[in-house]
């Protein structure tokens, strides 16, 4: 608001030079845009009287007609813009729809949930200020199979870069068209590769679940919303009729949703206890509010716990991560978390709505792991790689291997992955990133309803899981 506030005041600084001396009219709008220098210092009221001062002179002096609508989006866009946070934002009516297909479980894209600052904050030498930032990636959706992870920035797109372009305009870029290939540069770790995906239909369900290794349950929640506390009462009903011993919630990649859907499932697990501890602005009207277990537990406190997480684990998903660990109920395994621990409100206004942080919260420890994330108790870090190995790595997706090894080898086998491995030995590209590809790529294409609802081989983290709870791998 400041900076186009500023930026106004200048312009009309010229149209006074021009009109030096003028009429009634000029001089009056004048006088009142004569304020103090230093925003702070004024009240909102006078920011709007002034703004409303500035309409009156364009509207009877500027060329052209005035597209009123268009310039009360665009101050809307800009007053949230200057917040400068990147979970704050307005969508359009236009824009509606299409921001409303990524959470109805299907749409076109490369399947990802992204977060990028304004473009009025960028700087080149701080990539994360302009560049589009990929908080997890859908399973099974093209970014997924590619081996592209959470916390991995996106430079540009087609090569266009990502430094002019709000949060908007960047997801839609990134969305695509179906069958049109998209090459994005990403940024990771400090070096920079390129990646051409296809986007495609990718379904975005609640979750999956299985029984491994015949009493071990295994609950891969994917995204906390509306129907995912069903969902989740469901599939663990039908996990105790079978006789569960101990339980995996896999929250990995998962990128959160309301906060109401992880406090329910995050209950379902704890028979007492602190959930989450949430703060609002000091003189909002809103009193901080402790949410407690109270409903009878799903699974019984004897049964051993274990979350899997990863950097793609965040908001939502961190909460109930935070709830059953600091209450002592689940031994959580992987690698540091995402680190969202701030919650957002959504209002419709003018066909769209408005997003906006009104509120951070606290773990039942007492630990803010906004920007921090949380640390697992058994860590598994995920793979870091050079520059020469990325390049490697850029090269290959770039061919065809995979497609012409596929269509050879049609079918999953640990035989094949490695077979695989061993005939590109020689890319460049490491042997676990190869097979990473290679078994993410077949099983993708196992058709939905016969696919499992995940593979313990070559998964590092589920296997160790497995391990602490007895099970020889």
């Amino acid at each position: 608001m400041k900076r186009i506030v500023i930026t106004l005041l200048m312009i009309v600084a010229v149209i006074q030079t021009i009109f030096s001396g003028g009429t009634r009219e000029t001089q009056k709008v004048e006088a009142a845009l004569n304020q103090p220098d230093v925003m702070d210092e004024r009240s909102i009221s006078e920011i709007l009287y002034s703004l409303s001062n500035i309409y009156a002179l364009l509207d009877r002096y500027y060329l052209y007609e005035i597209d009123n609508e268009e310039m009360a989006e665009n101050l809307i866009s800009a007053m949230i813009a200057s917040l400068g946070d990147k979970y704050s934002y307005y969508v359009k009516a236009e824009d509606m729809s299409e921001y409303e297909e990524q959470y109805t479980g299907e749409y076109v894209g490369i399947g990802t949930y992204v977060a990028k600052m304004n473009p009025i904050y960028a700087e080149y030498d701080d990539p994360l200020s302009w560049m589009l930032q990929i908080v997890s990636p859908f399973p099974g959706g093209p970014a997924d199979r590619a081996g592209l992870r959470a916390n991995d920035l996106i430079s540009r797109i087609n090569d266009e870069s990502m430094f002019s372009l709000n949060a908007t305009e960047a997801s839609r870029m990134l969305r695509g068209k179906e069958g049109e290939p998209l090459t994005l540069t990403v940024f990771r770790d400090g070096n920079e590769f390129e990646v051409t995906l296809i986007p495609e239909h990718v379904i975005t369900p609640n979750l999956s679940y299985s029984i491994l290794y015949d009493d071990v349950g295994y609950l891969h929640i994917y995204t906390f919303n509306e129907s995912s506390a069903k969902s989740v009462e469901d599939a663990l009903n039908s996990m105790i009729k079978d006789g569960i011993a101990s339980l995996i919630i896999d929250l990995r990649n998962n990128g959160g949703g309301t906060v109401d859907t992880s406090e329910i499932i995050s209950d379902m697990f704890l028979s007492d206890g602190v959930i989450i501890n949430v703060h609002f602005k000091d003189g909002s009207g809103i009193e901080d509010t402790t949410y407690y277990a109270d409903r009878n537990t799903m699974i019984d406190d004897e049964v051993p716990i274990v979350i899997l997480v990863n950097g793609g684990t965040a908001s939502a998903s961190e909460i109930m991560t935070a709830a059953l660990k600091d209450n002592g109920r689940a031994t959580v395994i992987g690698s540091q978390t995402f680190g969202k621990g701030i919650i957002q409100s959504v209002i419709p206004y003018n066909g769209g709505f408005i997003c906006f942080t009104d509120a951070n919260y606290f773990t039942p420890g007492g630990d803010n792991i906004h920007e921090i994330g949380i640390t697992p108790d058994i860590i598994i870090n995920e793979k870091e790689y050079s520059e020469e190995e990325l390049k490697s790595y850029e090269n290959f997706l770039s061919g065809d291997s995979i497609e012409t090894f596929i269509e050879s080898n049609p079918d999953y086998s640990i035989e094949n992955i490695e077979r695989f491995a061993d005939e590109n030995s020689n890319s460049g590209v490491p042997r676990d990133l190869l097979i990473l590809l290679i078994r993410n790529e077949y099983y993708y294409r196992m058709d939905y309803d016969e696919r499992p609802a995940v593979l313990v081989d070559y998964d590092d983290v589920l296997i160790e899981a497995l391990r602490f709870l007895g099970k020889e791998i």
